[in-house]
């Protein structure tokens, strides 16, 4: 069969501690795998990844997954599984409608709907002992059951099949385990016992586990009331293989809290996870599986004062040696095997229970209707509330802007002035740059025509210095040939004739070169400028 398992949170895991519903998941699931049906496990997306969002959401993935029958271990989901024409089994191992009086008066309303419209959903129903199911019966009636063909089945909650194995502690250790829910009240018993180890001088106390999500239900803090000392110790919550080792390194499991009606109803799964790792319980005549405890020899009843077990505890290492088997023993009775067998035996051949209806059924129905439509009423409400709230803050946030898009403006007025002012600056500037344009173009033609006559002076000039040039040539030609005709004598006078003719040649030749000289200069400077 491909069967459909419902609940909430974590699956055990080395990593996280796990929640009770998960854990009665968990041997559902691991009893259906091992009788050979196919399993879907479906917990919230907070939980798991692909998990539903909503009733509506669960209701689909049901459809799609399309099983042969659901076991919802969340009775609050149970009415989102119904009407599928699949044969549904809801989980009753909790007696939630006792829970709910310590989480307030709403709380008490809200679970007695929950309660009649998840009876009214189911085709079977599972307890975790036989004074719970008594519970239930008067439920199942209101809720329009048949009794006459009692769906109800004892499926008690599981011992684990992978405990770690028994170590006794070289000292000593009372454990403490589980979520400290508000119907739970170990205060007194706590105390006495801190009081009797320190006293003793022997022994200590851990306390494993955390506090409870319970929305705005005020939670006491338990170290509050009992504070930690030398031989007390708080820990938090730990991962369920964590958890086990720490009840398989212990000595005892203390477990006696103040009397109410839950209480004596409950099974616990902090009884079976002890009772799997071979730790004794100390716990009272008012529990639910005291009967056992007794039977089998696994702890230890509390009718008087607590300080006598705790001195065996102390003091009797084979007494407690004794009593551990005896807790081994009464774990086997719980084995997963035989535990799950009665649901196994009804998958076999599930069916569809025939359905009434009574006037406190079609009540828990209205109001599960109306507590909806004033979930979404106050939805509405607050979402009005948001809007008009954003609404007002858009418009003051108009208004701001407003005020700079006024702003703005008169900055774009100003910003206009001063254009048209620079606008009529640039133009002055144009027109007086114009004109001393036209002024330097006029400059520039009157020097480019003055270049036009020193270059013409400078050709002139060019062509007088290449003349003169040739002219000293000719002249050094003629003073060595007149060297050469004249002789000694004669040359005296002569060449003194002829050195001044030349001297005064080359005062000629000096000068033009002078001449030429200023002439490079000065069209060197009027090409510069």
């Amino acid at each position: 069969m491909r069967v459909l398992v419902v609940f909430h949170g974590w699956l055990p895991d080395a990593d996280r501690p796990g929640s009770g519903g998960a854990i009665r998941a968990w041997h559902h699931i691991e009893a259906l795998r091992g009788a050979g049906h196919q399993v879907h496990a479906l917990s919230r997306d907070q939980d798991a990844e692909e998990g539903f969002r909503s009733g509506r959401h669960l209701r689909s993935l049901a459809k799609t997954i399309a099983p042969d029958a659901i076991v919802c271990v969340q009775p609050e989901e149970a009415p989102n599984l119904a009407g599928l024409g699949v044969p549904l089994v809801v989980d009753l191992y909790a007696p939630r409608l006792l829970e709910a009086p310590f989480e307030g008066s709403d709380s008490v309303a809200r679970e007695a709907v929950n309660t009649l419209r998840a009876i009214a959903s189911g085709d079977a129903f599972l307890f975790s002992n036989p004074r719970q199911r008594h519970f239930g019966l008067g439920l199942m009636a209101l809720a329009g059951v048949d009794l006459l063909e009692d769906p109800s089945l004892i499926v008690p909650l599981a011992a684990c099949p992978s405990a770690p194995p028994r170590r006794v502690p070289r000292h000593p250790v009372i454990v403490m385990g589980g979520v400290a829910w508000p119907w739970q009240d170990p205060t007194q018993a706590l105390a006495r016992t801190r009081a009797h180890l320190e006293a003793r001088r022997k022994g200590r106390v851990r306390v494993l586990g955390g506090k409870p999500s319970l929305g705005d239900t005020p939670v006491v803090d338990l170290a509050a009331r009992v504070p930690p000392g030398k031989r007390l110790e708080y820990q938090g919550p730990l991962p369920y293989p964590e958890l086990l080792q720490a009840y398989a390194g212990s000595s005892a499991l203390l477990d006696v809290m103040a009397p109410n009606a839950e209480r004596e109803l409950a099974l616990s799964f902090r009884h079976l996870d002890a009772l799997s790792c071979g730790l004794p319980l100390i716990t009272t005549r008012d529990n639910a599986i005291a009967q056992l405890v007794e039977d089998f020899g696994a702890g230890w009843i509390v009718e008087g004062p607590l300080e006598p077990v705790l001195d065996q505890v102390l003091d009797e290492p084979e007494e407690l040696a004794r009593r551990s088997q005896g807790a081994l023993k009464l774990a086997a009775r719980f084995s997963r095997e035989l535990v799950e067998a009665p649901l196994l035996a009804w998958l076999e051949r599930p069916h569809l229970r025939h359905r009434g209806t009574t006037p406190l059924t079609e009540a828990a129905e209205l109001k599960a209707q109306l507590t909806q439509a004033e979930t979404r009423l106050e939805g509405a409400r607050q979402l009005q509330v948001r809007a008009e709230a954003e609404t007002a803050e858009k418009r003051l946030e108009n208004t701001r802007l407003s005020e700079q898009i006024a702003a703005l403006t008169g900055t774009v007025e100003r910003l206009t002035r001063s254009l048209d002012e620079v606008a009529g600056f640039k133009r002055e500037a144009v027109r007086v740059l114009g004109s001393e344009r036209d002024a330097l173009g006029e400059e520039a033609r009157s020097l480019a025509r003055e270049l036009s006559d020193l270059r013409a002076d400078l050709a002139k000039k060019d062509a007088e210095q290449r003349a003169s040039r040739r002219e000293i040539d000719r002249l050094n030609q003629a003073i060595s040939g007149l060297r050469d005709e004249a002789s000694y004598g004669e040359g005296r006078l002569l060449e003194a004739g002829q050195r001044e003719s030349l001297l005064r040649q080359q005062r000629d030749a000096i000068r033009a070169r002078s001449e030429a000289n200023l002439l490079s200069r000065l069209l060197r400077r009027f090409r510069r400028e």
